[in-house]
This record gives C-alpha cells, structure tokens and sequence, in this order.
C-alpha cells in the first residue's frame, strides 16, 4: 500500500511539472493557455487527493497485528 501512495503522489507531480514546463517554455503563449493550465492542475489534484483518499481509507481499514503482541 505505501507503495501505492508513492507511485500516486510520483505520477501527480509528473504531471503537475509538465504543465508547468508546457507554461515554462520560450515561446508565445495563446489566449486562455494559461487559465486552461491552471484548470488542468486543479483537475489532476483533484483526482490526486480523491484517489489517495481512498488508498489511506484502505490503508486504515487493513487490521493490523502489533508485534510483540502477548498471545
């Protein structure tokens, strides 16, 4: 499960820095690239933290043995 955190949390900021780099670059910006940038990151954060909110409601819903724990 961590594994699955880090492999969400790695693809939102791959994604999150190709918006920014498609912004970042030496060129003409059109009309509304900018507000649709922003609009895309808001879209993909969105889906980021409704999807890692599921992987933490799993996480928390694993029963957990304590080790050590008196049998």
């Amino acid at each position: 499960m961590h594994h699955d955190i880090l492999t969400l949390l790695d693809a939102h900021l791959a994604q999150l820095c190709a918006a920014r780099n498609q912004l970042a670059a030496t060129r003409r910006v059109a009309p509304g690239e900018r507000s649709a940038a922003v609009l895309y990151t808001i879209d993909v954060s969105d889906r980021y933290a409704s999807q890692a909110r599921t992987l933490m409601a799993e996480l928390d819903a694993v029963p957990r043995v304590a080790v050590g724990a008196a049998e």
